[in-house]
C-alpha cells in the first residue's frame, strides 16, 4: 500500500481517481484477515462512490440533454476498441436517455443493498456501465477495478465463495473411499495372518 502510494498517488503526472480507489482497496485487504466486518466497509465505499457521483451528475444540466455523456467519449483517450464516431453526435436521443439512464443507476445504487432482483438488476447495471466505460473511453483500468470491486462486494458473498476452514478434500476422500470396493475373503484372510505373525 505504501508502494502503491509512493509510485501513483505522490505523483500528479501519473495519478488519477482510481487509484484513490485502488489505495482504499488495497487497505480493505489489509483489514480483511483481521476484521471479518470490511465487506460491510467495501459495500459503504461503492455506495457513497455512487451515490455522490449520480448527485454530482444530477446537479447539473448536461447529463440531462446527453451534452457530458458525449463530451466523456469524445476525449482523446488512446487505447479504446470501439472509439464513438463523431457522426454519431446527431442522434440526441441516445445520448439523452443514456445520460439518464446513468444518473439514475447512480442514484439509486443504494437498493442494491437489498438482496434478490434488485441486487441482480444493479449489478449487471454497473457492471455493463463499466464495460461500456472500458470499450469506448479506453479506461480498462478504471473499469476492471469498480468491476472487480462490485463483484467482491455483491456478487461472490451472495454466491458463498467465501473459503471456510474447510477442506473440500476431506469430502472427496470420504467419497473415495466409500466407492472403493471392499477385498475379496481370501485376501483379507492373508493380510490379518500376516499382520498377527508380525505382532
Amino acid at each position: 500500500m505504501i508502494l502503491h502510494h509512493g509510485l501513483w498517488i505522490n505523483d500528479p503526472n501519473w495519478s488519477y481517481g482510481v487509484d484513490y480507489l485502488a489505495q482504499t482497496g488495497l487497505l480493505i485487504c489489509c483489514l480483511s484477515p483481521k476484521y471479518p466486518h470490511t465487506l460491510k466497509l467495501l459495500r459503504w465505499q461503492l455506495t457513497v462512490v455512487y451515490l455522490f457521483g449520480g448527485l454530482g451528475k444530477a446537479i447539473g444540466a448536461s447529463w440531462y440533454d446527453g451534452e457530458a455523456l458525449w463530451r466523456a467519449v469524445q476525449q482523446p483517450f488512446p487505447g479504446a476498441l470501439f472509439p464513438i464516431p463523431t457522426k454519431w453526435g446527431s442522434y440526441k436521443e441516445i445520448w439523452i436517455v443514456s445520460g439518464w439512464f446513468v444518473i439514475l443507476l447512480e442514484l439509486c445504487y443504494p437498493l442494491i443493498w437489498r438482496a434478490g432482483w434488485y441486487r441482480r438488476t444493479f449489478l449487471a447495471g454497473i457492471i455493463g456501465l463499466h464495460v461500456s466505460i472500458a470499450l469506448t473511453m479506453g479506461l480498462y483500468h478504471f473499469a476492471s477495478l469498480m468491476i472487480w470491486y462490485n463483484l467482491c462486494g455483491w456478487y461472490f458473498p451472495d454466491k458463498n465463495t467465501i473459503i471456510s476452514n474447510y477442506s473440500p478434500l476431506e469430502g472427496e476422500a470420504r467419497y473415495l473411499a466409500s466407492t472403493i470396493p471392499s477385498l475379496p475373503p481370501s485376501i483379507q484372510g492373508k493380510e490379518a495372518k500376516v499382520s498377527v505373525e508380525t505382532m
